[in-house]
């Protein structure tokens, strides 16, 4: 597909997505989201793709502090922890989440808040996260983030990788 064609099947600008390609702006979870359905392929995927790398088994990858994604998960900064189509896809996401949007994946997710208060929602009930708690959840379900008002989270998701990986 052409740059073109993706931002039109993503419902997302030409001019965004090439701005995205080149370094110049951080995508949105949700537009991440969109583009991956329009590839056919998951979030994690892309995230953890590094065409420069092959997989080695026994190989060992450190991630430093310095190293930027072209993410970012509601207007707030996430670092993908892992790359080379990875068996499981670690992500530190900090800031202010709203449940404007609901999310349904295939991989199971465990997520650990590290700072803050997160609320995870799920169909029919809720639960308040603390610092040092922790929740973890089969794909399929139907689930969202929120923080109250004002508050701030620093969290840990991971989740598994793509399946096409393994």
């Amino acid at each position: 597909m052409t740059l073109t064609q993706v931002a039109a099947h993503a419902e997302l600008s030409h001019s965004f997505l090439s701005q995205v390609e080149r370094g110049l702006e951080r995508m949105s979870m949700t537009s991440l989201f969109r583009v991956a359905q329009a590839l056919g392929t998951t979030q994690q995927a892309l995230l953890t793709d590094d065409a420069t790398e092959t997989r080695t088994p026994g190989a060992v990858h450190v991630f430093r502090a310095s190293e930027a994604t072209a993410l970012d998960a509601g207007g707030s900064p996430a670092r993908v922890l892992a790359r080379d189509h990875p068996r499981f896809v670690p992500m530190v996401m900090s800031g202010t989440f709203s449940e404007d949007l609901w999310w349904v994946h295939d991989e199971e997710e465990f997520v650990y808040v590290l700072e803050g208060r997160l609320i995870v929602v799920f169909e029919d009930e809720e639960f308040a996260l603390e610092a040092g708690d922790a929740v973890y959840y089969h794909g399929g379900i139907r689930h969202r983030w929120r923080t109250e008002a004002g508050e701030t989270t620093r969290v840990l998701s991971v989740k598994e990788g793509s399946a096409a990986a393994h």
